[in-house]
């Protein structure tokens, strides 16, 4: 008789970015029983298309976390907490001032480095400078695996670079080409803004917090909420490519996109790869 093979359960985390930009965010995350999106900037049609398109079902759903009040992030939580019962989590901040918020019994208050325990997953809130109330990024954790979506904030303090070590997937800001920005359309308010403490990071600040949290573990990297009008692909990608060839990392590289969702990406328990060191890049001194 022949003896079984020993078998054993992989933990994962599914990472897809089902819209990037000013048009709507939504990011899905699931590990263990645990489904849930990080922002509700998309009507929730088009959410379920999009999660469809990528192999997820939204009817799946148990959680839905806010990482501030504008509608390209939170237009459809209330909508989400009647229709498909979810648990809506958001800071007292944000919750206030939600202009359709969910149905009080789904709502959750979190509150910046105090963990939500999922079922399989663990939420971590991260406090971020914007004009918002109370606004955050969020770190999740299923015990083996790290990822982070880190956007809508115009600077970058110790704690939050101290918040994002260890990662294996990072979704990253880079709103804006500072030259784009101030040469472009944009009434000089709005580029005041955009470029202020509270405002949107610039290609060469999110260069620097990628530098500033780059391990050998991380594998994928996602450019995330380009501003149609003061940035391309191109350059996002070229600044922070510098990085990790600098360093030698082999993190992925993806664009987030406004019109359809990335590919799904499985992240699954790895050993961290050591990264060469670099000289400070000229892009800094």
């Amino acid at each position: 008789m022949q003896a079984a093979e020993p078998c054993c359960y992989i933990r994962s985390v599914r990472l897809c970015v089902l819209s990037s930009g000013s048009g709507g965010n939504s990011l899905w995350v699931d590990a263990g029983a645990a489904r849930i999106l990080i922002d509700a900037g998309l009507p929730l049609r088009e959410t379920a298309r999009r999660c469809k398109s990528a192999g997820l079902d939204v009817r799946e759903l148990t959680d839905v976390f806010l990482t501030h009040e504008h509608a390209d992030h939170a237009g459809a939580a209330g909508v989400l907490g009647r229709k498909l019962g979810v648990r809506v989590h958001a800071t007292r901040g944000t919750l206030r001032a939600l202009r359709d918020p969910p149905p009080e019994e789904s709502r959750r208050a979190v509150r910046g480095g105090v963990p939500v325990c999922l079922e399989g997953l663990t939420v971590i809130p991260v406090g971020l400078p914007h004009d918002a109330c109370e606004p955050v990024a969020y770190v999740v954790d299923d015990g083996a695996t790290r990822a982070a979506i880190v956007t809508d904030l115009g600077s970058v303090s110790a704690a939050i670079v101290r918040a994002l070590q260890g990662l294996d997937a990072l979704v990253l800001e880079m709103n804006h080409d500072v030259r784009m920005l101030i040469e472009g359309p944009y009434p000089w308010s709005l580029k005041q803004r955009i470029r202020s403490d509270r405002g949107h990071l610039s290609n060469e600040q999110g260069a620097r917090l990628l530098q500033d949290t780059l391990h050998g573990g991380l594998r994928y990297l996602v450019l995330a909420h380009l501003s149609e009008h003061n940035n391309t692909e191109a350059h996002a990608r070229r600044a922070a490519e510098r990085v990790l060839e600098k360093h030698g990392s082999r993190a992925r590289i993806c664009i987030g996109s406004q019109v359809r969702a990335l590919d799904p990406v499985l992240l699954e328990p790895a050993r961290a790869m050591p990264l060469r060191k670099a000289r400070q890049l000229a892009l800094f001194a």
